[in-house]
């Protein structure tokens, strides 16, 4: 089976500070490395208030092993932000969430869909594969977020990103199958309109 953020980390728990954590932690990072620190991280800091009321000294001390400390900086002047500004509980929207330090648009829209059921999708560099794949050619920025938002499930986003998510690595790969023989990729096709005809791969 594929290590996945979604394996570990996510599905059990849809928590805000949850799921923003793992995202962070996940940046530029190996899944298997995350776990352990994730977890021990919790138990240093297991909500958002006990991270803003946190010296840096500890919460880098936490971070030791990630790298990338100003992910951790970061991550602390949110909580901070949260804490102060909105009483401790996070923006439920992509906009407010985009607005905190360190969150971009995918780990805001991660957090939204996930955590709060916004219809919001996310790209991110397993997802973009799949969509290129299903689609049949190369996308640009922007094409690839209008394609990912045109394919969300509006009723159960969180669902939906997560399991597109996990496609990547398990199937968008050099030596996968090609995506235009998944169910998944039938199914797309017949109820959404995204992309051409079924083209045949060369076998040479």
């Amino acid at each position: 089976m594929t290590l996945t953020p979604a394996t570990f980390l996510w599905r059990a728990n849809h928590d805000p500070y949850r799921v923003w954590l793992s995202e962070i932690m996940l940046q530029q990072t190996r899944v298997a490395a995350v776990i352990e620190h994730y977890h021990e991280f919790l138990r240093r800091f297991p909500n958002v208030k006990k991270l803003a009321l946190a010296r840096e000294a500890s919460v880098l001390a936490a971070w030791s092993g990630l790298g990338y400390y100003r992910r951790a900086r970061m991550l602390h002047a949110a909580a901070k932000v949260i804490v102060r500004e909105h009483r401790g509980r996070f923006p439920e929207t992509e906009e407010g969430l985009r607005a905190l330090p360190g969150i971009g648009r995918y780990t805001a829209a991660a957090i939204a869909s996930i955590a709060f059921g916004q219809p919001v999708a996310v790209v991110d560099g397993n997802v973009e594969r799949v969509l290129q794949r299903l689609a049949g050619k190369r996308l640009a920025d922007e094409e690839l977020w209008r394609t990912a938002n045109h394919l969300l499930d509006a009723k159960r986003p969180g669902d939906f990103n997560q399991a597109i998510m996990e496609l990547g690595p398990r199937f968008a790969t050099p030596r996968a199958a090609p995506m235009f023989d998944l169910p998944c990729d039938r199914a797309m096709r017949r109820t959404r309109g995204v992309g051409g005809p079924r083209r045949r791969r060369s076998r040479n």
